[in-house]
This record gives C-alpha cells, structure tokens and sequence, in this order.
C-alpha cells in the first residue's frame, strides 16, 4: 500500500512537469483530443463526399463561360510533417458552350494531393484545414504535366472545395467538461466542476497515426488516503460494490456490441473475448478472496479501455451514421481523459459511477439506454464474440432454485435403455405454458441412492452425444477429436462428479459450486458466461449444460490452444488437455500461466485433482467416477 502510494506520488510529478507535487496546490494536468486519420477521412466523406460510392461533385457548370464538371472520389488522410495530406481520385472535365449546349473540349482523370495545414480557431473551437499546396499525378500515381486549364480549374475550384472541411470540436470539449464531474463522488463534484472551469486548449501535433490536440486545465490535488488497512466490508459496501460492477459489466458488453456487424479480424474478436472474460474472471476471484474493494471498478475499467480502444476507434467511425463522428469523438475523449487523471491516483479521488457510464454509452447509442444487468441469453453478444445464434434451449427451464421432490415418483427400471429414458424425459417435459414444474422430466438425472450402474451409462452416453453434436459443428482436426471427446467426460468428472442435481429428503435443486457461482454438470459460472447461456436452462437441463460446457471446451482448444501453441514445438494432446482445463477454469490468460506453472512444477491443487480424472477418463475407467459419488 506505502508504495502505491509512492509511486501515484511519482506519477502525479511526472504530469506536472517534474514540479514538486504540493497537495492542497494546483497542478496543470493536459487531456488528449486525438483525432486519428481514419476518422478524420470519415468527416472528409460526411461533409463533402457524400455522393453515393464516397464521391464529391466540386462543380457541374452545364451552362455559362465555364461549362465544366469535376467529380472526386475516394479520399484518403495521412500526415506529412506538420502537415496533413488528403489524397483523391479526380476527374475534370472542361469544354465551352457552343450554340446554347456545353461541348466538352477537355478531359482528364488522374489523382491529386492536396498539403494542407491544420489550423485551431480557440474562439470557435473549429479545427480547420488551409491548402497550401497540391501536386497531379496519373491514375497510377506517377508524375504527370496537365494543362494549363486543368490546373486552372483545380485551383479555381478543388482548392476552396475543400477549404469548406472543418471540424467543430465544441461538442467534445463540452462533454468533458459535464461528464467528468460525474465520475468522483458527490462530495468531490463541485471541486471538478471548478476545475472544468480552467479547461482550454494547449498544444497540438500532427503525429504519425493522429492528430493530438491536448486540453489543459488546472487540477486541485488532495493528500493521499490514509495508510490504514481496510476493514472488512460490510454487507452494504459489498451490496454496493456489486452493484455497481454489474452495471460496468453490462457498459462493457454495450461497447463490445456496439461493434455487431463490423468486419472484425479473428484477432480482434478473440482480444474482446479476452477482454470480457479477464473483467468477469476477475471480479469472480475477488468475491473469492473477499476482496472487491473500492478501486475494483474503476481498475477495471482503465485496464479494459486501454485494450479495447483501438478496436472501438477502427470500426465504429467506419458505420457511424451521419452526425455520429463527432460524439464518438467525444465518447473517446472523456475515455482517455479518465484514463489521464486516473494516473495522478489517489491525489484526484477518480471514481467510476453508474451516471457517469450512462453519459458515456448515451454519447454511442444516441439515445437512452439503461444499462441492465439482466440473465437473459444475448444474441449480439454471441455474434460478436463468435459463438454464433443462441443454443436450442427446448427442455426443462424454470426460474427457481429449487423443486418440491416426491420420493414416491415412478421412472422406467434401472437398466432400461437410453433411448427409454429419453422417450420418458420427451414425454414428460416441461411445457412452455405450463402452471407448474414437472419434476419427472429432472428425475433421470438424479444420483440413486444404489445400483449406480445405470446412472453412469447415462450421464457418459449424453457427454458423447454431446461431444458427438459440437464436433460437427466446430470442424476440430481428426488429430484432435478423441482428446476433445476425453476433455469433456474429465471436466464433467472434475467439475461436478458427473451430477446436475443434488436432492434432499423433499426437494431437488441444481448443484453448485461452493461460492454458488457455477452450476450443473459442467459447473458453467452464471456471472462469467452471462448472455451467453441461458441461466434458467444452465440449471434444470442437463443436455444444455452439457452443450454449454463442451462448446466453451471447444472454443478453448481450436480457438485458443492450438492458435497459441508454437506450431514448431506442438504441445502434446495430454499438455493441450490440462491447458484447455485451466482456461476453462479460469480464463483465456491461463493459457500462459499453465506453462509456467508446468514448466516450474507448481500446479494448482485444480490442475492436479483434474490430471487425476483425465487419466483415469483416459483409461476408460468410469466406473470409478462412484468414488466422489458415494466413496466407493
């Protein structure tokens, strides 16, 4: 905690210049407005591009002296030194009217630069952009001589064409200057707002990848927190940290959906499964340990944004509706500012709130949004995480935790085929409209009390079946697919001992983890794959568990392991298998963390009990899954 401390110290000197950080004094902290090319080409297209196929009509004259027409398209921003470079087809055509009709003399396509300086008006906070010069070029980008009247026409009519270009920047700079307050506590609030008060512009650069204009003001630094321990959290601070987790939670799947329907790479979208799953996963270990302090939130939420911010700057600006940029912009520009003052540390009192994520979401829906925390499968999340449409979740599905359980309920007999047991479940499932629960369609799947046998040659035939269904779907390599089918009966055998259900002398409910947060056959963690399976069908289906469970399997292996493994040194299938289970256990960056684990030999106690199962799942030894059954 000291060095934290220290280092926060270190880090609000370094802001300030190297100045001695006085607390209690002002300090000059700069804010970055980075406007990237690719979005400023969105804004060239919006405001004068926009013709069908990102074409601009610079002029049409069909009648008078000139009797001219020139038409560009598809227009392209990189810098140049201090400067910009806006490159562009261009056609011009020029000729004279001749008995009232407008007869070409003239015609000449190519591609043109246009050198233009950027150039900020303070009082009107418009970034505007002056040409200073342009060079012609062939079609293919070669040197060429024009005429003399194409070049008049260029500078007579292209030059003031895109003088016209400019970007008002007041919208942005005002949603820093309301949303920033929003996030410290509402005793903090009136000191920001009196710190947005000193907000103007500074400097700004044309660099490699963006234009970077830095918004300064002054910032009034608090002594650091006191250095005691933290007490244990009481059981509203913990319903309070909750709570607001979910709802950051719930922000950041709106920022990976708003990304539904961009072309993204295999590698984005594997970086924003990573992304979701390192927050989830992270806030499971803190229940856990006990440890969801304050500052969870908000650590997140810095880390989180540093990673997806790229991929939310490529895509949205290419399928942003018209009048969208310039909220995107400032969507961007609050993000970064956070992350700004989050570096001077406790001295600022950053804190991530339900309103101030509401404003920012707002800024990329354009409407009102609520932020739900809600259990319901989301079909755009699936989409854009790549697991495709929503599994079939026809069968037994019921918002309780638990079911009033008959002893006396009759079953086909013990040793009665699988397809018999199917038949009695098909014929005694659960209608959508029905008043009450049919436990019969749960019965099969609870541990008798003897004559294990049966039970076992049921759950294994479902695991293949399973295992069977997904590999037709995920096109795993011949190479692969027997320690697929393996992993699945190992996680099931490691996770829950092969049971969905546990019973007491008058009810059934489903099996959970010992911190409640996993369920079924498969012990799928609710709070970790939330909108991707249904809760409901998680607890009270089996084959929907199961299908849960070897579809994230599945992921792990094709998508992960084996993309990750050094294809000139191979893991062997049984190194795949554990690796596969660690992530399945605890998220995409066990991937790494296993092989230094394995390499130093210090496994976790769930990396052994699992290699325990898989060898003896790897034997055919099944039987022995009756040992953490009933000891035997």
């Amino acid at each position: 905690m000291i060095r934290k401390t220290i280092l926060w110290i270190i880090t609000l000197w370094a802001l300030s210049g190297g100045a001695p950080t006085v607390f209690g004094a002002s300090q000059t902290v700069s804010l970055p407005l980075t406007i990237d090319y690719p979005f400023i080409r969105m804004v060239i297209i919006d405001q004068l591009y926009n013709q069908p196929e990102e074409r601009a009509i610079v002029v049409d004259e069909t009648s008078g002296a000139e009797c001219s027409r020139i038409e560009m398209w598809q227009p392209e921003v990189r810098p140049q030194g201090h400067f910009i470079t806006i490159g562009s087809n261009i056609s011009v055509k020029a000729g004279a009217p001749i008995l009232g009709k407008c007869v070409q003399l003239l015609q000449w396509e190519g591609y043109i630069e246009m050198t233009q300086r950027v150039v900020l008006d303070e009082a009107t906070l418009r970034l505007k952009f002056e040409t200073v010069d342009s060079h012609v070029y062939k079609t293919n980008r070669q040197p060429v001589a024009v005429a003399t009247t194409v070049w008049d026409l260029i500078k007579s009519h292209v030059h003031p064409f895109f003088s016209r270009f400019a970007m008002d920047l007041s919208f942005p700079t005002n949603e820093v200057k309301s949303m920033i307050p929003l996030f410290f506590t509402a005793d903090e609030r009136c000191r920001v707002e009196a710190w947005m008060t000193s907000l103007k512009f500074g400097e700004f650069r044309v660099e490699n990848d963006a234009i970077r204009l830095m918004l300064t003001m002054m910032v009034e630094t608090a002594p650091p927190v006191s250095l005691v321990p933290e007490a244990e959290l009481s059981s509203d601070e913990f319903n309070r940290i909750t709570s607001m987790w979910e709802t950051w939670d719930a922000f950041l799947v709106f920022q990976i959906e708003s990304l539904l329907g961009a072309p993204l790479t295999f590698e984005e979208q594997q970086a924003l499964f990573e992304i979701l799953m390192d927050a989830r996963y992270g806030f499971i270990n803190a229940l856990n340990e006990k440890t969801p302090g304050q500052d969870l939130v908000r650590t997140q939420f810095i880390r989180t944004w540093q990673n997806v911010a790229g991929i939310l700057r490529t895509h949205l600006v290419k399928k942003a509706n018209r009048g969208d940029l310039i909220k995107y912009l400032a969507f961007f520009t609050a993000a970064d500012a956070l992350t700004v003052l989050d570096k001077i540390g406790p001295a600022v009192n950053l804190e991530i709130s339900r309103d101030g994520l509401l404003r920012l979401a707002r800024l990329l829906s354009g409407q009102d949004i609520s932020l739900s925390y809600t259990a319901d499968v989301d079909t755009n999340l699936r989409m854009v995480l790549g697991f495709g449409p929503p599994m079939d979740d026809t069968g037994p599905s019921y918002p309780v935790m638990e079911l009033p359980f008959p002893e006396d309920e009759l079953e086909p007999p013990p040793d009665a085929p699988l397809s018999k047991w199917m038949q009695w479940v098909v014929a005694t499932a659960y209608a959508a409209d029905s008043a009450q629960p049919d436990v019969e369609a749960l019965k099969p799947w609870i541990v008798p009390k003897d004559n294990l046998a049966p039970y076992l040659d049921r759950l294994r035939q479902v695991l293949e079946k399973t295992a069977d269904e997904n590999l037709s779907k995920i096109k795993l390599d011949s190479s692969y697919r027997d320690l697929y089918r393996l992993m699945i009966m190992a996680t099931a055998w490691q996770e829950s001992c092969w049971r969905q259900f546990i019973r007491s002398e008058k009810s059934i409910k489903p099996i959970f983890s010992y911190n409640q947060s996993s369920v079924g056959v498969m012990q799928i963690n609710e709070r970790v794959w939330r909108g991707v399976y249904k809760i409901d069908s998680l607890r009270w289906n089996i084959e929907y568990n199961a299908r849960a469970g070897a579809e994230i399997l599945g992921h792990y292996l094709k998508d992960y392991a084996l993309k990750k493994m050094n294809p000139a040194n191979p893991l062997d299938n049984d190194t795949l298998g554990r690796i596969v289970y660690a992530m399945y256990n605890g998220g995409p960056g066990q991937f790494q963390e296993f092989l230094k684990r394995s390499k130093n030999n210090t496994f976790y106690e769930s990396d052994k009990l699992f290699w325990d199962k898989y060898t003896m799942a790897k034997s055919g030894a099944f039987d022995r899954v009756s040992v953490c059954l009933i000891g035997k």
